[in-house]
This record gives structure tokens, C-alpha cells and sequence, in this order.
């Protein structure tokens, strides 16, 4: 005969809490994949603390942790990530869109209103999330993003569909720059910048996020390299090239900006007031 488990939401979440304690983030990951457990918003699964679990959700909420334990990204197992007030599909795959990211999306919004900036790539776009909320921010923008991978493209399409973003905006399977036509007048980029030994550490710690979008060689500046000279003859006059990387990058960087000519170089800062995205502009 089956016992069934009584629980009530409160204890199963601190219980849940106590096992994801290495998680980063234990409280929220708990809520979060017990809210979608339940199929409620997590603001009433907070206002539900003494209400009864029922037995069905306890038990798939005990494999949901179990699998958060073992390294997989809260997006994989609910299906997606909020980024920039709306929720993105994601997939393993692909890079789960971080909340850091969106500093380099309002910059770009500034810049495009502040230049008037009309065509915009969106280069190594993952899940779309940079190019797609650029597009939804602004419908009569030009943007276009590419990428290598070709579970990116089923995500960004997906993404575009469910987000109603507008239909001219594109996704080209590419790998960097070498079938973009310009000029754009800004190109924007969350290139792979770990380094392979910090890329390595992370497999070896049961990340489950693939390594193509992560691994940016020794120093992690493998593609920025690339990136930084061949994206300027790419760009109109005054147009705008932005990367995020890391923040022991960023010098670096600069200097490879300094090297290709790029003018107006600055470097913002994210959530946690660590340098993150740098931008440069064409002369």
C-alpha cells in the first residue's frame, strides 16, 4: 500500500533549501521549481506556506532537486529563463540567459535612441535573448543575430514565435563573421570568454551548460580576437560594437579596441559593480 507524504510547503521548501546548499541560490532555485511544479507563480507559492503539499507534487519536487543537485541550470529543468522582464525558452544546449547580460541590452536601447541606430546583430546569440528583446523594445529596429550551434537557431525561432517578436527579425547559422553582409550599425556579442581551464573546472563540477558556449580558449579571449578587428569593417561610420566578457578582461580588451582604431572606448559595469561589457565605436 502507498503511504502517502504530508508536507506542507514550507517544509518542503526548507527542506529542499537545506539539500541545494551549494546550489549558489537555494531558496530561489526551491521556489522557483516548486512553483512550476504546481503550475503557480512563485509569489503564491510564498503567500502558501501553510498549506498542505499534496503528495504528487512532493514526489516530483524530490526528482526536481535531485537533478538540481546534480548540476542541471534551473532553466533547463522548468523550460526557461526571465531575462529583461520576459521569459526565454532555453534547452540543454544552450546558454542559460544571466541576469548581468542585461546591462549590455539597456545600454544598446541608449545608444540606439541616442544615434539613431536602425540595423543591429546580434553575434553568438544563444537563445535570442539580446537580438529578440532589442526587437521587442524597439519593433521597427533591423536586428539580426547569428550563431554556430544549431539547437541556438530552434531556440531563437522558438523564442521569436512565442515572444511575437517581429518576423524580420532573422537568425543566420554561421560561425562568427564570415557570411555577414553590413553595414550594421551596431553589433552586439556575449561571446564563450571563460578560459579552458575555468571552462574544464566547471565540466568537472557537473555544469551542464555546453562547453561551445562557455570555453573561450586559454585566456578566454579566443573569439574577441576575432571579433574586435573583423566586426569594424562591418560597421557604418559611428556605428557601435559591444562585447561582454569578464571583468580581468577587460583591459585586454581595450587594447585590442585601441589596436583596431575603434574611438569613444568605455567599459560598464553590472549588477554587482564588476566590469562587464565594453563598447567601442567606428570612427
Amino acid at each position: 500500500m502507498k503511504v502517502e507524504t504530508f508536507m506542507t510547503i514550507r517544509e518542503a521548501l526548507m527542506e529542499a533549501s537545506v539539500q541545494l546548499e551549494n546550489s549558489g541560490s537555494p531558496w530561489l532555485d526551491a521556489t522557483v521549481l516548486l512553483s512550476h511544479i504546481c503550475g503557480q507563480r512563485r509569489e503564491l507559492i510564498l503567500a502558501s506556506f501553510p498549506d498542505d503539499l499534496c503528495d504528487e507534487h512532493y514526489q516530483e519536487f524530490i526528482k526536481i532537486i535531485k537533478l538540481r543537485r546534480e548540476g542541471h541550470p534551473v532553466a533547463y529543468l522548468t523550460g526557461k529563463k526571465e531575462f529583461f522582464g520576459r521569459d526565454f525558452w532555453v534547452r540543454e544546449g544552450i546558454l542559460c540567459p544571466r541576469p548581468d547580460t542585461e546591462i549590455l541590452v539597456e545600454e544598446a536601447l541608449s545608444l540606439i535612441e541616442n544615434r539613431h541606430y536602425n540595423r543591429i546583430h546580434d553575434l553568438c546569440t544563444g537563445s535570442g535573448c539580446i537580438a529578440l528583446s532589442l526587437a521587442l523594445e524597439e519593433p521597427k529596429l533591423r536586428v539580426s543575430a547569428s550563431d554556430i550551434s544549431v539547437h541556438s537557431e530552434e531556440v531563437f525561432y522558438k523564442n521569436r514565435e512565442t515572444l511575437q517578436s517581429p518576423p524580420q527579425t532573422e537568425f543566420i547559422r554561421t560561425s562568427l563573421l564570415e557570411t555577414l553582409k553590413g553595414p550594421f550599425d551596431m553589433i552586439v556579442s556575449n561571446p564563450p570568454y571563460l578560459t579552458t581551464d575555468e571552462t574544464v573546472d566547471r565540466m568537472k563540477d557537473g555544469w551542464k551548460e555546453p562547453s561551445l558556449a562557455l570555453d573561450g580558449g586559454a585566456d578566454g579571449l579566443d573569439l574577441i580576437r576575432i571579433i574586435i578587428p573583423e566586426a569594424l569593417p562591418l560597421l557604418s561610420q559611428g556605428g557601435c560594437l559591444m562585447i561582454e566578457a569578464a571583468s580581468s578582461q577587460m583591459e585586454k580588451m581595450k587594447e585590442l579596441m585601441k589596436k583596431a582604431e575603434y574611438t569613444e572606448i568605455r567599459i560598464l559595469q553590472d549588477l554587482a559593480y564588476r566590469d562587464r561589457v565594453i563598447v567601442g565605436i567606428k570612427p
